[in-house]
């Protein structure tokens, strides 16, 4: 088990904790499921092209779904950043 993983273990200060990030994921995955099926009833009962369920798709993704998960590419982006700068010092002071 992986000491991030571990709810009782404390994580660093700026540490982003595993466990909400895969709750904010999932969250993000079942709004969008639910947000997609009622733009796309209302496409279809509307009687329009589905050319408009991808229009209406397109706002919904900018206003709901890109916002929920910018906590999760923030937290992708310091992992990059932290692995980059571990590689960089391993380069700099090799072991023995």
């Amino acid at each position: 088990m992986h000491p991030a993983d571990d709810p009782d273990e404390p994580l660093e200060p700026g540490t982003p904790d595993p466990m909400a990030l895969r709750r904010r994921v999932l969250l993000t995955g079942v709004v969008s499921l639910l947000l997609f099926f009622v733009i796309a009833s209302a496409v279809a009962s509307a009687g329009v092209s589905d050319f408009w369920l991808l229009v209406a798709m397109v706002p919904a993704y900018v206003l709901v779904i890109r916002p929920l998960m910018r906590p999760v590419r923030e937290a992708s982006a310091l992992r990059r950043r932290l692995a980059y700068q571990a590689f960089l010092d391993s380069r700099a002071n090799p072991d023995p």
